[in-house]
């Protein structure tokens, strides 16, 4: 019976070892930026499908105000029709979602509800499409978290588009590994600008930190933009000329720290007031500012902890948890026949 039980462990332990040798990829372990932000505009209906990769978005001009728990963003943006065919089509702008770049390397992001949308084309405001189009079955409740409108083209046409947007930045969580920090976290997702007629000639992204912060109070700030800042008006500039954008251009900014009992729906009903203010910004000569260099700072960055410093044991015991207790268990059933078997054996010889 012992030799019956030596070679159960003994096997046991191997089929732990062969398990735990082969790579594992948990989700909840995979770099993330959660809940805060939101994307460039794309297509939606699958009857628009024809006029895909036929508008260039040849410019755009992003202005974020980051304020203490929310932040309020301007997109202003130059399409062009690149053919001789007249287009219309349904532009979308998601209302939340989770993006990913499909490799467990790249992260990914959530982006939450977006408030008080309002979008104009030529100086014209646009309404929005009050109900889903509801005759393509499963993009039924996809649809019913876009802003949608319909869009018009004349041949060779350029319009100048502008979108204006607040979003609650203080529900942001930024993970890695195991572990995660509940900061104000901001997400403009350039991937979804893929769908246009690629390059993307210039993109300008203006953060400007208000309502006191500081510098300082920045987590972290997404590197490929070449951000540099400007002291007197609390504002980083970074720019991006002919891209195709992939998840790695995503713009995500972490700051400050959550805020206990924040009251964001005291926020959106300014939305007028604060609306005024990113056009303020954006109507100033901002290139025209003195920038300094800005160290690079990693927004998918933690503080670690113990088991944050170990994420492939934690995960390990995660996912191998009940299969180590069964052999335990097993082990322990063996061990207490045995010992009973033993008992049993010495009450017959007395």
């Amino acid at each position: 019976m012992k030799t019956i039980i030596h070679k159960f462990l003994v096997t046991a332990l191997f089929l732990i070892v062969v398990a735990t040798s082969q790579k594992v990829f948990a989700n909840a372990s995979q770099p993330g930026v959660w809940n805060a932000g939101g994307t460039v505009y794309t297509m939606l209906y699958p009857e628009d499908s024809l006029t895909f990769k036929k508008v260039q978005m040849q410019q755009e001009r992003i202005y974020i105000q980051l304020y203490k728990g929310y932040a309020v963003v301007k997109g202003e943006y130059i399409f062009k029709n690149t053919t001789s065919e007249k287009l219309n089509f349904k532009m979308g702008y998601p209302v939340n979602g989770i993006y990913s770049g499909g490799d467990v390397d790249l992260n990914q992001v959530q982006i939450d509800q977006l408030n008080q949308f309002k979008i104009k084309a030529n100086a014209i405001w646009l309404s929005l499409v009050e109900e889903p189009n509801r005759e393509y079955g499963k993009i039924n409740s996809f649809s019913d978290n876009w802003k949608v409108w319909q869009m018009e083209f004349l041949p060779d046409e350029t319009k100048n588009v502008a979108v204006y947007f607040i979003v609650n930045t203080n529900n942001g969580i930024v993970r890695k590994g195991y572990e995660k920090e509940n900061y104000n976290a901001f997400i403009y997702l350039l991937e979804s600008g893929s769908v246009w007629k690629n390059p993307i000639e210039k993109g300008s992204f203006y953060v400007q930190l208000m309502d006191g912060l500081q510098q300082k109070d920045v987590k972290g700030l997404s590197d490929n933009f070449g951000f540099q800042y400007n002291e007197s008006e609390h504002i980083f500039w970074g720019n991006k000329t002919n891209f195709s954008p992939t998840p790695k251009d995503n713009l995500i900014v972490t700051y400050s720290n959550w805020i206990e009992n924040f009251q964001y729906e005291n926020s959106i009903v300014q939305s007028e007031r604060l609306f005024a203010k990113v056009d303020e910004l954006s109507s100033k000569n901002l290139q025209s500012l003195n920038y300094t260099t800005v160290p690079s700072k990693n927004p998918y960055e933690v503080e670690s902890t113990f088991l944050g410093s170990f994420p492939g044991l934690l995960t390990l015991f995660v996912i191998y948890a009940p299969f180590i207790i069964g052999i335990i268990v097993v082990a322990i059933v063996i061990w207490a026949i045995v010992k009973w078997r033993k008992i049993k054996r010495n009450n017959k010889t007395m």
